[in-house]
C-alpha cells in the first residue's frame, strides 16, 4: 500500500524559525508519508536544503517570491497549480503569507480536476493583524485572509494566542484552529564568557536578540535604557542589542542622542546569537507582535528570566511573576520598570531564572521536551492521521 503524499510550500527557505520547522517537519515525515517541498529561491537555502534527508524531494519555483508581483505572481500560480496536479497530494500544507496565497489558490484549483481533492492546510507562522503596517494594509490583509480561508480546511497557529486573535478577526473559525508550536532547539550552546561582551563582574546585562525591524520594537528597549539612567541613575547595568537589521543606523543614532553612550551595545548579526544569550542576567523581547518567540524561550532554558510585551504568542510562553513579567507593547517606562525591578533583585532573577529554566526544559503529556521539534512532530504526524482519517 503505498504511502499518503504531503505537498509542503513555503514562500523560501532562509534563515529563521519558519523556514527551519518546515524543513525538520518534511524530515520527520519522510518515514510515514512521501513528502515533496516546494519553495522560491532564496541565496542562503542551501544550507536548510541540506538538512532534507534523500527520501524528500525539494522542488523549486523561480517565480515564487515574497515581494508583490502580478505577473510573477500569476506565473508561480500555475507553475504551483500544474505541480500539485501532476503529484496529486493527499495534503497540501502551506506557510507564510504569500505562499500560503498562491498555494492554498493552486491547490483550490487543482482540487477542481482532482479524484481526490487535497485537504488544505496552512501554517501562518504568526499574523499580521497588528505591529507591522498602516490601518489601511493591515484592513487589506485581513480581507485577503478571510477570502482565502474559504479554500483552507484547517489552520495551524504556533500558540493559543495566536489562534485566538486570527479567529478572533474572522479568519477561519475556531474549530478549524489547531495549536502546534515551532520546535526550538534548546541544547545548550557554548556561553560567550562575559568578558568577551565588554561586562564587568557586578554589571546587570540586559539584552535582546531580534532583526532589527519596527515589528521587534527594539526601540522601545532603549528608551526604556534611557528611562532606566533617568529613574535609577545608580543601577549598574548594560544593554545589548544582538542583531542586524535596516533599522539598525537608525537605533545607534537614537541610542546616542539619547545619551546612552557606552551603555547600549550592538553586536550587529551574530550566528552565534544563543551563545551571547548565556551572558546575560535579563532577557527582553520588546515586540509588537510575536507569535510565539524562540529567543525568549532560548533564554528561559538557559535560566534567565525574560520581560516580554503581552502580544500575540508571549504570554503563553513566559509565565507572568512566574518565569518573567509581562508589560504592555510600545511603553518604555513600563519595560523600564519591569527591567529595573529584576535588575535591583538578585534574589528574584535567581528565583524566577530557576522556574524559567524548569519550564523552558519541562516534558509534554508524552514525556517528549515540551518545545522541542520531537514534540512538534509527534503532533503533527497526529493531527495529518486524523484529518486523513488514518488514525491518531
Amino acid at each position: 500500500m503505498s504511502k499518503p503524499r504531503i505537498v509542503h510550500i513555503i514562500t523560501r527557505l532562509e534563515p529563521g524559525g519558519s523556514s527551519r520547522n518546515t524543513v525538520d517537519s518534511c524530515a520527520a515525515q519522510a518515514a510515514s508519508y512521501e513528502v515533496t517541498l516546494i519553495a522560491g529561491p532564496h541565496p542562503e537555502s542551501a544550507a536548510l536544503r541540506n538538512l532534507l534527508p534523500p527520501e524528500v524531494a525539494y522542488i523549486e519555483v523561480q517565480e515564487l517570491q515574497r515581494e508583490l508581483s502580478t505577473a510573477r505572481d500569476f506565473r508561480a500560480l500555475m507553475e504551483l497549480k500544474a505541480l500539485l496536479g501532476r503529484l496529486q497530494p493527499d495534503i497540501v500544507h502551506t506557510h507564510t503569507s504569500k505562499a500560503g496565497a498562491l498555494g492554498r489558490l493552486a491547490a483550490a484549483l487543482a482540487n477542481l480536476k482532482a479524484a481526490k481533492p487535497a485537504v488544505v492546510v496552512h501554517t501562518p507562522h504568526g499574523h499580521l493583524l497588528y505591529g507591522y503596517y498602516g490601518f489601511a494594509k493591515t484592513f487589506v490583509f485581513k480581507l485577503t485572509e478571510r477570502f482565502l480561508a474559504n479554500f483552507t480546511d484547517h489552520f495551524i497557529a504556533l500558540t493559543p494566542g495566536e489562534k485566538r486573535e486570527t479567529a478572533a478577526a474572522g479568519i477561519g473559525r475556531p474549530s478549524q484552529w489547531t495549536v502546534i508550536h515551532s520546535g526550538v532547539d534548546l541544547s545548550p550552546a557554548r556561553p560567550v564568557s562575559r568578558e568577551e561582551l565588554g561586562l564587568s563582574g557586578d554589571q546587570v546585562a540586559v539584552g535582546t536578540v531580534a532583526r532589527l525591524e519596527r515589528v521587534k520594537g527594539v526601540e522601545y528597549f532603549i528608551r526604556a535604557a534611557a528611562e532606566l539612567a533617568k529613574t535609577a541613575p545608580g543601577l549598574n547595568a548594560r544593554f545589548i542589542v544582538i542583531g542586524g537589521g535596516q533599522l539598525e543606523t537608525g537605533l545607534r543614532s537614537l541610542a546616542e542622542s539619547l545619551g546612552l553612550s557606552g551603555k547600549v551595545l550592538f553586536t550587529g548579526f551574530r550566528g552565534d546569537a544563543a551563545a551571547l544569550m548565556g551572558a546575560l542576567d535579563i532577557y527582553v523581547q520588546p515586540s509588537l507582535n510575536e507569535a510565539m518567540g524562540r529567543a525568549p524561550l532560548e533564554a528561559q532554558a538557559l535560566g534567565i528570566p525574560a520581560v516580554v510585551t503581552s502580544v500575540c504568542g508571549l504570554p503563553d510562553i513566559v509565565k507572568e511573576g512566574e518565569t518573567g513579567l509581562l508589560v504592555p507593547p510600545a511603553n518604555p517606562e513600563a519595560l523600564a520598570a519591569a527591567i529595573g525591578r529584576l535588575a535591583g533583585d538578585g534574589g528574584l532573577r535567581l528565583s524566577m531564572g530557576q522556574a524559567a529554566r524548569a519550564w523552558a526544559l519541562s516534558k509534554d503529556a508524552a514525556g517528549l521536551p515540551r518545545f522541542g521539534a520531537a514534540a512538534m512532530n509527534a503532533l503533527l504526524l497526529k493531527f495529518y492521521n486524523k484529518v486523513l482519517g488514518t488514525g491518531g
